[in-house]
């Protein structure tokens, strides 16, 4: 599975002049913990920068100032790590940690932002693959025992006939 079929797609983003108080009411309105800062020369965004929930709480603390009066810019991750949504989950899951985020921009190979991709959803993904992983190892050993006749070793465990 690759990044672009898990992330998020409805992505929300502000200009690096929007204030603060207006991308957090963003990022309540849009269920969202994050804002991508973007910039758009040539009329294509380019993400110059996240927000994330953490980040508003900080800046609002270290400046003690009101985040009306704080614009996106004074608060955002300059340089966000940006994911191609053709990257797989161990790439995403390596660069993520590498650069220790929980969150990124994902862009299509042409640098077009398509969505945001979170550690939540790569979780999912990854207990999913457990998930099936864990049945498929439930399942071998009844197969195997309908296969050469045992109906009693078929039974799962605890039953009785």
């Amino acid at each position: 599975m690759n990044v672009g079929a898990l992330c998020n797609r409805a992505l929300v983003t502000v200009g690096p002049g929007t204030s603060l108080s207006e991308a957090a009411r963003l990022m309540c309105a849009q269920h969202v913990g994050a804002v991508v800062v973007t910039e758009s020369p040539l009329d294509q965004p380019v993400a110059v920068g996240i927000i994330t929930d953490r980040d508003i709480t900080r800046a609002q603390l270290d400046r003690g100032s009101e985040l009306s009066r704080m614009s996106s810019a004074e608060a955002m991750t300059r340089d966000p790590l940006v994911l191609c949504e053709d990257a797989g989950v161990e790439e995403a899951l390596a660069r993520m940690r590498a650069r220790g985020v929980r969150r990124a921009p994902v862009a299509t190979v042409h640098g077009m932002l398509v969505g945001v991709i979170s550690t939540d959803d790569l979780i999912g993904e990854l207990a999913r693959e457990l998930s099936a992983l864990a049945r498929l190892l439930h399942l071998q050993p009844l197969r195997e025992a309908l296969r050469h006749g045992s109906p009693a070793a078929a039974r799962p465990q605890g039953t009785q006939a």
